[in-house]
C-alpha cells in the first residue's frame, strides 16, 4: 500500500510538473511576434446568376508560416485555434473559422424564391504529421449556429518551403460533406421549386481542391502575403439546379506591419489593472427568429410553427442586457449575465395552425405572446493572464426559460408550450489588451447533450470593444450570438423550439 501510495504519489506530481510547463510555455507567448494588417479577398459563388464576393478585412499573421513554427496560437488559411506540436511532428489542435458560403446580395431571376443560405460559425478538431518534406493534415468541422446538423471534413497534403525572407506552402486538399451539410447548401426543397426548378438533394459530396499560399518579408516589418485556390465540385453539387459552375476559384493578396503595437509583457502580473466587479449594462438591438412545434398530447408530432413570419411577432427589438464580472485573484473569475424579451402580437391567421391539441382555421384572429429570460452563471480560469492579453476557459449553466401562449378570444381556443431548464455549458474567452485602457474581448460557450428531460444544443457567442474613459466607466461596442436548440416529449413542451438571437450592442462598463 505504501508502494502504491508512493507511486501514486510520483505520479500525479509528474503530471502537475507536465501542467506547470504547459502553463508556462503558454503564458510566456508574446502577440508582438505577429503582424496586423489589410487583406482584400475575392471568390467565385457557385450560385446561379449570384455575384462573386470581394471584400476587405483587418487580418493577424506572423512572418513565417503555421508549418515551420510550433507556436500553440494557430493561424491558417482562415482557421484561428490552438495546437500542441510534438517533438515527432505530430499536430494535434481545434480550430474554428466562418463560413460564408450563401446566395450574396443577388436578385437574380435564377434565385428567386431559394431561401438564403446564412452565415455560420464551425469549430472542429484537428490532426496533422510534420514528416519531411511532406505534411499531412485532417479536420473535420461541425457548425455551431444551429443552421444544419451537416459536418464538413478536409483531408490535406501540403509541401511547405522556407526561404530567409518568405515561404510557399502549394497543398491538395479532399473536401468531404455530408449529406446534411450539401443539402443545406445545394438542395432545392419543395416550396423552392418552380416550373423551371425542380426539387433537388444531392445528398454527401467530395470536391477536390488545389492551393497555395506564400509570403514574402518587404523589410523585417513589413509582410506581403497571400493564397490562390481552385476546388472542383462534386457532380452532385454542380447537377443542382441552383448551381452553375462546375469549379470555384478563390484569391487573397495582404499587406502587415509589425510595429510592437501590444504592450511588452516582461514583468510578472502585468494585465492592465481592472475593477474586481465591474458591471455592463447594454442596449442589445436583437434580430430574433423563432420556431416552435407542439406535437398532440398523444404524441402526434405538430409542425413547426414559424414566430415572426406566421404568426407576426416582431423580429427586431431592442433589449437590455447585463453582465457582472467578480475577480477572485488574478486568475479567478465569476461570470454573470441576463436579459428578457418580452414579444405579444394580433395577426388573422392565412393558413390553417396545428398548435398542439388546438387547430386554428385560416382567418381565424389569433393573439400570440413570447416570453424569454436568460441567466446565465459561470466559473472562469485564466490560463494566461498579462499585459498584452488573457485566455481562459469556462464552466458554467443557463437557466433558459421560453414560453409561447397562442390563444384567440373569438375561438376561444388557447395553447400554451413552455420550455425551462438549466443548461450546463463549457467554454473559452479571450482578451486583447490595446494600451491600459482599451480591450478587445471574445467569448464563446457551447452545449451539445441530453440533459433533465431535453435534449438539444446552446450556442452563445460575443465579441466586443471596450475603451475605460475614466478607472470606473467605460464605453463598448459589440455583437452577441445566442442560439438555443430544445426537444422534450414532456408534457409542457412537448414538441421542440428553436430560437436564435443575434445582433450590435452599445453598453457602459461600471467598475470598482
Amino acid at each position: 500500500m505504501r508502494r502504491f501510495t508512493i507511486l501514486l504519489a510520483c505520479l500525479l506530481i509528474s503530471e502537475w510538473t507536465v501542467a506547470g510547463q504547459l502553463l508556462d510555455y503558454i503564458r510566456d507567448y508574446d502577440l508582438n511576434d505577429y503582424a496586423l494588417g489589410l487583406a482584400v479577398t475575392g471568390e467565385q459563388n457557385p450560385y446561379s446568376g449570384a455575384e462573386n464576393g470581394a471584400y476587405a478585412y483587418p487580418y493577424l499573421t506572423s512572418f513565417r508560416d503555421s508549418s515551420f513554427t510550433n507556436d500553440w496560437f494557430l493561424i491558417r488559411e482562415g482557421d484561428l485555434g490552438v495546437r500542441w506540436v510534438s517533438s515527432g511532428g505530430w499536430e494535434l489542435g481545434v480550430v474554428g473559422r466562418v463560413q460564408t458560403l450563401g446566395l450574396g446580395n443577388s436578385e437574380s431571376d435564377e434565385l428567386l424564391g431559394i431561401a438564403d443560405r446564412k452565415w455560420t460559425l464551425e469549430v472542429g478538431p484537428t490532426i496533422g504529421w510534420r514528416g519531411w518534406p511532406v505534411h499531412f493534415y485532417f479536420k473535420t468541422y461541425a457548425e455551431i449556429s444551429d443552421r444544419h446538423d451537416g459536418l464538413i471534413s478536409q483531408l490535406a497534403v501540403s509541401l511547405p518551403m522556407e526561404w530567409s525572407r518568405g515561404y510557399f506552402v502549394p497543398s491538395v486538399e479532399l473536401i468531404h460533406q455530408s449529406s446534411d451539410y450539401a443539402d443545406y447548401y445545394f438542395s432545392v426543397s419543395e416550396p423552392e421549386t418552380t416550373p423551371a426548378r425542380s426539387v433537388y438533394s444531392p445528398g454527401a459530396a467530395s470536391n477536390l481542391a488545389i492551393k497555395a499560399r506564400w509570403g514574402y518579408a518587404l523589410n523585417d516589418k513589413w509582410l506581403l502575403s497571400g493564397a490562390v485556390g481552385l476546388e472542383q465540385l462534386d457532380s452532385a453539387i454542380t447537377e443542382s439546379p441552383i448551381v452553375e459552375r462546375d469549379d470555384i476559384w478563390s484569391a487573397r493578396i495582404g499587406l502587415a506591419y509589425n510595429a510592437d503595437v501590444f504592450q511588452p509583457r516582461d514583468y510578472d502580473h502585468s494585465a492592465p489593472k481592472t475593477p474586481d466587479f465591474d458591471l455592463r449594462i447594454g442596449a442589445f438591438q436583437d434580430s430574433i427568429s423563432t420556431k416552435v412545434a407542439r406535437d398532440t398530447s398523444d404524441g402526434i408530432p405538430g409542425f413547426e410553427t414559424d414566430i415572426e413570419d406566421f404568426l407576426g411577432a416582431a423580429d427586431e427589438k431592442t433589449v437590455l442586457q447585463v453582465d457582472a464580472t467578480v475577480r477572485l485573484g488574478h486568475y479567478h473569475r465569476l461570470e454573470f449575465g441576463y436579459f428578457e424579451l418580452s414579444r405579444s402580437s394580433t395577426t388573422t391567421l392565412t393558413d390553417d395552425l396545428d398548435f398542439g391539441d388546438e387547430l386554428f382555421p385560416m382567418g381565424t384572429n389569433v393573439k400570440t405572446r413570447v416570453e424569454a429570460g436568460i441567466l446565465r452563471a459561470g466559473y472562469s480560469y485564466s490560463l494566461i493572464r498579462d499585459a498584452q492579453k488573457e485566455l481562459g476557459v469556462m464552466a458554467g449553466v443557463h437557466f433558459a426559460n421560453f414560453e409561447v401562449d397562442i390563444s384567440s378570444s373569438t375561438s376561444g381556443q388557447a395553447e400554451r408550450s413552455n420550455a425551462g431548464t438549466p443548461l450546463p455549458v463549457v467554454g473559452a474567452h479571450a482578451a486583447i489588451f490595446l494600451g491600459v485602457r482599451t480591450t478587445i474581448g471574445a467569448k464563446l460557450q457551447i452545449f451539445r447533450t441530453d440533459f433533465d428531460r431535453y435534449e438539444g444544443s446552446l450556442n452563445y457567442a460575443t465579441l466586443d470593444i471596450q475603451h475605460r474613459v475614466a478607472d470606473a466607466i467605460g464605453v463598448g461596442l459589440g455583437y452577441n450570438y445566442y442560439g438555443m436548440k430544445l426537444s422534450s416529449n414532456e408534457s409542457d413542451v412537448n414538441g421542440y423550439l428553436k430560437v436564435r438571437h443575434h445582433g450590435p450592442m452599445a453598453f457602459i462598463a461600471i467598475g470598482f
